[in-house]
Formats: C-alpha cells, sequence, structure tokens
C-alpha cells in the first residue's frame, strides 16, 4: 500500500469479551485500509495501523453500538 500508514490507539467502551473483539475487528475489516488490529481486553483498547484517520476509525467503532476515544 502506497499510502502511509499510522498506528492509533483507542479506548473502547464496552469491551469486555472476545464477542465485542469480533464485532470491532469486523467493522474495521469492513472500513478497509487497516492493516492491523491488535485488542488489549484487560486495557479495554485496541491498537489500530491503517491510512485512514482516526475519525473514520472511531466512526466504524459507533457502528458497532460502541463508544472510542483515540488515546494518543
Amino acid at each position: 500500500m502506497s499510502e502511509n500508514q499510522t498506528t492509533y490507539t483507542f479506548e473502547v467502551e464496552p469491551m469486555t469479551c472476545s464477542g465485542c473483539t469480533k464485532a470491532v475487528e469486523k467493522a474495521l475489516n469492513n472500513l478497509g485500509g487497516v492493516e492491523s488490529i491488535n485488542f488489549d481486553l484487560e486495557k479495554k483498547t485496541v491498537a489500530v495501523k491503517t491510512a485512514k484517520s482516526p475519525s473514520e476509525i472511531i466512526e466504524a467503532i459507533k457502528k458497532t453500538g460502541k463508544t472510542a476515544k483515540i488515546t494518543e
């Protein structure tokens, strides 16, 4: 991919189980332009390596019924 990839970390609520991560992962994969997705259930965060903007990632996560905010 020729676009610049950046890794962003988002705090996601609620995110308590593998079902939650699967829903978020599916939404992000459907968005396209996502190279990697790494979840930390204990911290309730997801790190996303992508060429998309943070706002595009947040909107995709919101479509799963969850809230998201960037942490870094």
